[in-house]
């Protein structure tokens, strides 16, 4: 039986509903709303009280933030048989993991990156860490303004972690992950872990694709995992002539350590910016 079964009353409400994802215990969908018009309706069923609470936290940062950088929350509801629904604004887009390749040039990655930090410094200022960035995570809007989504394991760092630790890694999706949250070290995690983040997404676009920790690329280590935790990445692509001016910003923004990378976004738009004028 679908996930979609255990909402007949719900989705009959909305006889047009398109089904956009489905997989596990969440299913999207595309419906028609009376007051908002198009809309995002996340359905889905937690097993565990620290699921819920997670959704609550993405949901109330969500309400607390009216920004175009991020989708709208409409209504949440809890409901019976341990059941949830979300409504979203709906934003004609696509995720960046479908148009890499679109970003190679250094102009458009640079603002690209200087937009999600911007997006960003929405949520560092209120103390919380997005902790999972990375292209399926970051849309692209019809006019090409990213739009950032999945604050599922966002933390705030004035209050306790809900997310569940799995094995010796920290939550986080490992190929993106820096290297604090693959070993678990709660207190080094802030917004610098969200630059290391924004680093191998911005490497990513540069090298049309390619993760910049990827052993093939990089020439060592098991996998891309090994790799962020040795500190080795595809440098040479930065002693290109288009790139070489980049390289500050690169090397900052993947330092192994946190103490490496930009203090605040401050700094580090700072530095985008000297780039974008080279």
């Amino acid at each position: 039986m679908g996930i979609a079964e255990n909402f007949c009353d719900i989705l009959a409400m909305y006889p047009d509903a398109k089904p956009i994802k489905e997989g596990g215990q969440k299913a999207v969908f595309l419906i028609n709303h009376p007051d908002f018009g198009k809309c995002v309706l996340k359905v889905g069923i937690y097993s565990r009280p620290q699921t819920l609470e997670r959704i609550q936290r993405e949901v109330r940062t969500l309400w607390e933030i009216d920004s175009s950088y991020y989708p709208k929350n409409y209504d949440f509801q809890i409901l019976d048989g341990n059941r949830f629904f979300i409504l979203e604004q709906y934003v004609e887009c696509v995720p960046l993991s479908s148009c890499l390749r679109n970003y190679t040039d250094p102009s458009d990655t640079l603002l690209l990156l200087r937009e999600l930090v911007i997006g960003l410094e929405i949520l560092w200022n209120k103390k919380i860490v997005h902790r999972d960035l990375k292209p399926d995570n970051i849309l692209i809007s019809s006019k090409g303004n990213p739009i950032i989504i999945d604050l599922g394991i966002a933390r705030l760092l004035a209050e306790e972690s809900l997310t569940q630790t799995i094995a010796l890694r920290g939550p986080a999706t490992p190929a993106y992950a820096a290297p604090e949250q693959l070993l678990n070290r709660k207190t080094n995690i802030d917004i610098r872990t969200d630059q290391f983040n924004l680093g191998i997404i911005t490497m990513q676009l540069l090298m049309g694709g390619t993760h910049p920790f990827d052993p093939v690329v990089v020439g060592a280590g098991e996998n891309i995992m090994e790799n962020i935790l040795q500190g080795r990445w595809n440098k040479g692509i930065l002693e290109n002539q288009d790139l070489k001016a980049l390289r500050p910003l690169i090397e900052r923004l993947l330092g192994k350590e946190p103490y490496m990378r930009f203090r605040s976004s401050e700094s580090l738009l700072e530095q985008i910016d000297i780039c974008l004028q080279r």
